[in-house]
């Protein structure tokens, strides 16, 4: 039975929080008047952290294991609440605009194991009462919960863009700020960023291909393997695909596909394929493998996301051109390098705008609690 993606909570955890933000020296304490941070003239009290922990989207709320971690629980909430005040204020002035199908894209990879699944429920009608379609009850959806999860989502994509705004806002700060030298970057920073950033600039494998692909059918593994054996037996990959261009026109099917693609993890659909295909050379024949269904997200002459559905299927292709994962140059990483730089020194500047102050004695400290203190 389906249920609802967003936000389960349970009554240990809750149970969890409130232990480990009520218990300081031993003894039991009003949380409600224990103030920990300050912004401006506004303070913030452990209950309100409570609250700031207890709100969090499950698959954002961290382990809490020690008062450095509720320390940087504080501090992220701090910035957000900055980020969002001034990301509003900017849009309001049109300093600052969000596509919404952006936003809904990168709600969508943020959503984690539940990509998928709300990819597919987003893209589904929803049908009249009482009426359930085949792929609803793949999913076990009423027409009711189909539309309380698409709202859901396009409550998310509304979080989005609020996000996405104070992003945008203090970019444009940090601009202005590096321009007339209030803030300041000097070539040995940049480098040292450069090296705890690597693994963001590391350039994925990418691979061009010809191949014959079947489309899942009860005959298309049996179809895909008998190619392959035509292949081992000493026919060339070239005149097959000749032989499948011509069958196209005789059986009304696309045969024959010409692909590039990059090795991008968050395309699971395509994982089974890169486990083959992983390291190989122009002129390598590879699969037969197969591909499991997936959307295709392209754009019209108006600007609009077109949703297209691939089916499922298995490929055998030849390799055209290859290109190893590698690491991007510090020359061409540079100026991405120099944008979080600027931003994470913009956001000290407006901590100290806004007065921030963060009591660390003030918290509780989980590590002194008996058993884990996972929130």
């Amino acid at each position: 039975m389906m249920r609802c993606f967003f936000q389960k909570r349970t009554r240990l955890t809750a149970l969890a929080l409130c232990l480990i933000l009520s218990v300081g020296c031993g003894q039991m304490t009003d949380k409600d008047r224990i103030r920990v941070a300050k912004v401006g003239e506004r303070y913030i009290t452990r209950g309100d952290l409570f609250k700031i922990i207890r709100e969090m989207p499950d698959n954002v709320r961290p382990m809490i294991r020690n008062r450095s971690d509720l320390v940087r629980i504080l501090n992220q909430h701090i910035d957000n609440s900055i980020k969002r005040k001034l990301g509003i204020q900017f849009a309001k002035e049109g300093r600052v605009a969000v596509d919404r199908e952006l936003a809904r894209e990168m709600f969508f990879r943020d959503s984690g194991d539940e990509e998928e699944s709300l990819r597919n429920m987003w893209s589904m009608e929803v049908p009249p009462p009482g009426v359930i379609t085949p792929l609803m009850s793949v999913y076990g959806l009423t027409p009711e919960l189909l539309q309380f999860n698409k709202d859901q989502v396009e409550e998310g994509t509304d979080r989005m863009i609020i996000k996405l705004q104070g992003e945008q806002a203090v970019e444009v700060l940090a601009a202005e700020a590096f321009k007339d030298g209030r803030i300041t970057l000097d070539e040995g920073e940049v480098e040292r960023e450069y090296g705890f950033m690597k693994e963001q600039f590391i350039v994925p494998e990418y691979l061009e291909f010809k191949g014959i692909r079947f489309v899942d059918a009860p005959d298309a593994a049996a179809r895909a393997s008998a190619l392959r054996e035509r292949l081992q037996a000493g026919e060339s990959f070239d005149s097959l695909l000749e032989e499948y261009m011509e069958k196209e026109k005789e059986d009304n099917t696309d045969y024959v596909i010409t692909a590039g693609i990059i090795n991008d993890p968050q395309k699971v659909h395509l994982r089974a394929f890169w486990e083959a295909a992983s390291g190989a050379q122009p002129g390598d024949i590879v699969g037969p493998v197969f591909l499991r269904a997936s959307q295709q997200r392209t754009e019209d002459s108006s600007g609009k996301t077109v949703i297209t559905e691939q089916p499922p299927y298995y490929l055998i292709c030849k390799v055209i051109a290859s290109r190893p994962q590698s690491l991007l140059p510090y020359e061409q990483a540079r100026p991405q390098v120099i944008v979080p730089l600027i931003k994470a020194k913009m956001m000290h500047l407006l901590r100290e705008d806004n007065k921030v102050e963060i009591y660390e004695d003030k918290l509780p400290d989980p590590s002194h609690m008996q058993g884990p203190a996972a929130v």
